[in-house]
């Protein structure tokens, strides 16, 4: 893993990916805004994922520079330290988008309600009545929710015998 070559491509590489994400999630944040919901830029994983990979380049960068040597002494001292603050931070970031991404699956997966029907309708017509679809979804998913709760309570007390 000490092959200045090797480094290099993984730095190349790392700064592309990071660049692309971070590129992805400006546009995925502003789609989103267009849509009326507003996120942080923190619970955005594409941002996330792509400052990482540009800390983890960095990391690299610095890496090739400290096992080659090509430091002097005195700025050697300096470089180490923010070189391990840096790895530390960058695995800090890294648990954080391992977290938000949980995070995030989780709340689709609350969100996700019951697809309507398209009737023949085209990708681009559906996705510009996508708002007009979002209050029907919710309040068929509230409709929904309390039909469940009246049935459990109606079967806790069929059960309890005072039904």
């Amino acid at each position: 893993m000490s092959n200045p070559q090797f480094l290099t491509i993984f730095t190349i590489v790392f700064i592309l990916l990071g660049c692309y994400n971070i590129f992805i999630g400006l546009r995925r944040q502003r789609e989103a805004q267009a849509r009326g919901r507003k996120t942080a830029w923190y619970q955005q994983i594409n941002l996330l994922t792509g400052l990482e990979y540009l800390l983890l380049s960095f990391v690299f960068i610095m890496s090739i520079n400290i096992n080659n040597h090509t430091l002097p002494a005195g700025l050697r001292s300096i470089v180490v330290p923010f070189y391990v603050i840096t790895l530390l931070s960058s695995a800090v970031l890294a648990g954080f988008v391992i977290r938000q991404a949980f995070v995030n699956s989780r709340r689709t997966r609350q969100n996700t309600a019951p697809q309507p029907a398209r009737n023949g309708l085209t990708g681009s017509t559906y996705e510009s009545t996508d708002d007009e679809f979002t209050t029907q979804r919710q309040a068929t998913s509230f409709q929904h929710r309390r039909e469940r709760r009246q049935k459990a309570a109606a079967t806790r007390r069929r059960r309890s015998g005072r039904a």
